[in-house]
């Protein structure tokens, strides 16, 4: 093992799948973990070394997908993530002339994909936060300088996430985390905190060149030992009471439609 970057990427790499047993009609989790033993290749087949494919995972251009959904020890292939939403998005092959008037709505892209993530099972709950109970408030400040206080917040739906620069799985969801932040950025009953390990000095340096459109508190350990997270990254979602609605831990690639699903109901 290299070091506790390591140790943290073979669990937080960890992600869900799932299969469908044909027989009994029901949906089973399977849990994958990667780590610097694992066997990853690219998409001709060829198999890649650690540093290759973990410095191409750092450039969030690329997921890792299990090869084979039926064995947790299976090999991994290495793709592009514009490779992976063709997987998901199902085209419309619908004859264009002729669709009878009581026809089914044909899908949008965007329509196929959402539906696709409604479908899979929910990522997986953190242990370190209970579904509709409070959390410990927590009092800070973020890397403005502004204060912040997580009672001060009730009446407003709060997401939080916990993470640091050097795990792939949190560098992986940056960009999703940034759309969901667009999503609402005229809602100002939506409040974004990102709690990340790292100083203030690594995070300005980082943020250079990486945007991360979470209100971003440096040097946040404690908050994240507070709650005895050890996983990351961890993503938490408070209703407007300040209790748990959502939490997950690692990166799933529905996570970000749960989180929305999440947010919307929160608001109402």
């Amino acid at each position: 093992m290299k070091h506790i970057t390591l140790l943290f990427l073979s669990i937080v790499l960890s992600f869900n799948s799932w299969s469908q047993d044909t027989l009994a009609h029901k949906v089973v989790n399977r849990s994958f973990r990667i780590d610097d033993h694992s066997v990853v290749k690219d998409s001709t087949g060829k198999q890649l070394t650690y540093k290759q494919w973990s410095d191409l995972m750092r450039t969030r251009e690329y997921v890792l997908l299990p090869e084979n959904m039926e064995d947790t020890k299976t090999a991994f292939i290495l793709s592009k993530k514009d490779e992976r939403e063709v997987r998901y998005i199902k085209p419309n092959t619908a004859p264009t002339d002729g669709t009878p008037a009581n026809a089914p709505k044909q899908l949008s892209p965007e329509e196929a994909k959402e539906q696709y993530m409604a479908s899979l099972p929910k990522p997986y709950e953190s242990a370190y936060f209970t579904t509709g109970e409070a959390i410990e408030p927590f009092s800070t400040r973020d890397l403005r300088g502004n204060k912040i206080k997580l009672k001060d917040l009730r009446g407003k739906v709060v997401v939080l996430n916990f993470w640091f620069i050097g795990c792939p799985a949190c560098m992986q969801e940056i960009p999703e985390l940034n759309k969901l932040v667009d999503n609402y950025k005229d809602n100002p009953n939506v409040v974004f905190l990102a709690i990340a390990l790292d100083y203030s000095y690594d995070l300005k340096k980082f943020l250079k060149t990486t945007t991360f459109n979470y209100d971003i508190i440096d040097n946040g350990r404690y908050i994240a030992d507070g709650y005895k997270i050890g996983l990351y990254p961890t993503s938490v979602i408070l209703d407007k009471e300040g209790k748990v609605a959502f939490h997950t831990v690692g990166f799933a690639v529905n996570s970000p439609y749960w989180m929305r699903k999440t947010i919307n109901e929160s608001l109402k």
